[in-house]
């Protein structure tokens, strides 16, 4: 059993990952909770500023883009390197 997650312990969970085409991978995954919570406890619970910052920061950690390695890099290239197309050729 995982414990101390920002919804309790969880007893058990699947996934699988799911190919998109073009190489771009993406997961569906299910979790069961070990423990009694219900939507109305959530909506209770999200009153306490404590528990929405520990929901958010949990959010943020498990939900990835793999391109966030590049926020704020640009890339250069020479003018030399470019190729160009001309789809009406003489």
């Amino acid at each position: 059993m995982i414990v101390g997650g920002v919804l309790g312990p969880i007893k058990a969970y699947f996934g699988a990952v799911e190919n998109q085409g073009r190489g771009s991978l993406h997961l569906h995954i299910l979790i069961w909770l070990d423990h009694d919570f219900k939507p109305s406890d959530l909506k209770e619970k999200i009153q306490n500023v404590d528990f929405r910052e520990k929901l958010k920061a949990y959010l943020e950690d498990i939900i990835k883009e793999d391109l966030d390695e590049f926020k704020g890099k640009r890339t250069f290239e020479s003018p030399d390197s470019i190729k160009h197309f001309n789809p009406f050729p003489t």
